[in-house]
């Protein structure tokens, strides 16, 4: 699967989706929308949001519901100029497959 970006009109019915109580899901979901497999660090001091995964589960059944999810992989090689963290996610906004 390939992370998506999102034109204004879909950015707006998924943060439409999204209840307004998740101010960081927001700043993370509008990220998200024209930057595709950004890394974890990056989100983290763009966004300001500390918690990316659990920002992720709870906006995920709400975004679900368009047939869109907010998920991360692993890329094929970790850069080595990130120092804040060995761990590095790709994370971007995915099309549900239709037969779920």
């Amino acid at each position: 699967m390939k992370a998506i970006t999102l034109n204004d009109k879909q950015l707006n019915e998924v943060l439409t989706a999204v209840p307004s109580r998740y101010l960081q899901a927001k700043r993370f979901i509008r990220h998200l929308a024209n930057n595709p497999d950004s890394i974890s660090s990056n989100i983290v001091d763009v966004c300001g949001v500390s918690n990316i995964s659990d920002i992720a589960r709870k906006v995920n059944p709400s975004l679900a519901k368009i047939g869109l999810l907010i998920s991360c992989k692993r890329p094929i090689i970790v850069p080595t100029t990130f120092k804040s963290s060995p761990i590095v996610f790709l994370w971007g906004i995915y099309n549900l497959p239709n037969d779920l």
